[in-house]
């Protein structure tokens, strides 16, 4: 089974995304409100085989709460998520390391 980490300050998106995540596969799903609650969780589980990470969240800086973040979940996937960051933003997450980004606007079948 896959381990995912999301880690979002909204409780609406992180909750719906998990259970949507757990729905489609096989899948287990933690989550975390905040940067470093995500790194607590990282040091408690061990490395997730992805990190959603979002971009606003309380502690979260770009490029250094993604480096941590990869640094702590041993270089496994940590991909951004966003529903206020810029195209500019988006490249400069994805030239620090990002395994991708996700825009809160995209469709389900797509994440």
């Amino acid at each position: 089974m896959k381990k995912i980490l999301i880690a979002d300050d909204h409780d609406l998106v992180r909750e719906t995304l998990a259970d949507y995540i757990r729905n489609a596969g096989e899948f287990s799903v933690d989550q975390a409100s905040s940067l470093d609650e995500c790194l607590d969780q990282i040091h408690q589980n061990g490395a997730y085989d992805l990190v959603l990470l979002d971009f606003t969240m309380p502690g979260m800086t770009l490029p250094d709460g993604l480096l941590h973040t990869l640094e702590a979940n041993s270089n496994h996937p940590v991909a951004i998520i966003s529903g206020t960051a810029s195209p500019e933003t988006a490249r400069r997450a994805l030239a620090s390391g990002a395994a991708g980004f996700l825009p809160k606007t995209i469709a389900p079948e797509t994440l």
